[in-house]
């Protein structure tokens, strides 16, 4: 199945991963969509990947819960983020 090549690949890859997007500036794309919102608000951060984003929210005063498909991301974008990646 597709969806378990995938989900395998990022299991497999899930360090590189995190390495190659950890450090990508989105600032402006994060600016954009968080101007909507309010602090406090509620995120869902779905598909977190590396968790880049769901610190970021976190870090200006909103709440997060991220998930992602793969477990060992899931691990990582803890690590990164501090709360529980499911």
């Amino acid at each position: 199945m597709k969806n378990n090549e995938t989900l395998n690949y990022y299991n497999k890859n899930a360090e590189s991963f995190v390495d190659g997007t950890i450090a990508v500036d989105f600032e402006e794309t994060q600016l954009r969509f968080t101007a909507k919102l309010k602090e406090g608000d509620f995120i869902l951060d779905f598909g977190c990947g590396s968790g880049r984003d769901t610190k970021y929210f976190l870090s200006k005063g909103f709440v997060v819960d991220a998930t992602d498909g793969s477990e060992e991301l899931c691990k990582k974008a803890s690590e990164v983020t501090g709360i529980e990646v499911k």
